[in-house]
């Protein structure tokens, strides 16, 4: 839980520096594409709240919304010109939000895995 908490602020945290810090990366295209991670990372911290009240639809939410950043991140980075785009900052702010997405389906799998072993089924 703990984990989701602090994976969500970094989330929005390089979302919203992406988006601020956009003149000095020198990138192309819309500025509001870098809001991708604040989006996710709000979407989580909604599925903790759900998890407050309902264990297992806010874990098996967070697992959702992890896939589909990872999903949404392989998208951008293939809309980006490919595996030749990763010397742009802007790939390397979405591979990011990919690696934090990766590491939050890793965490709620390891979750459900625990609470499979001591929850009596639905």
């Amino acid at each position: 839980m703990i984990l989701t908490v602090i994976n969500s602020i970094c989330l929005i945290a390089l979302g919203l520096s992406g988006y601020i810090g956009w003149e000095k990366m020198a990138a192309e295209g819309n500025s509001a594409e870098m809001l991708m991670p604040v989006f996710f990372g709000g979407a989580l911290l909604i599925c903790l709240a759900f998890g407050r009240q309902h264990y297992r639809h806010g874990l098996y939410g967070g697992m959702i919304i992890a896939l589909l950043g990872i999903v949404s991140a392989v998208v951008r980075i293939y809309q980006y010109e490919g595996l030749q785009s990763f010397d742009l900052a802007k790939t390397r702010l979405i591979v990011g939000m990919a690696a934090m997405c990766i590491i939050q389906l890793l965490v709620a799998w390891k979750e459900v895995q625990a609470d499979r072993a001591v929850a009596p089924p639905i």
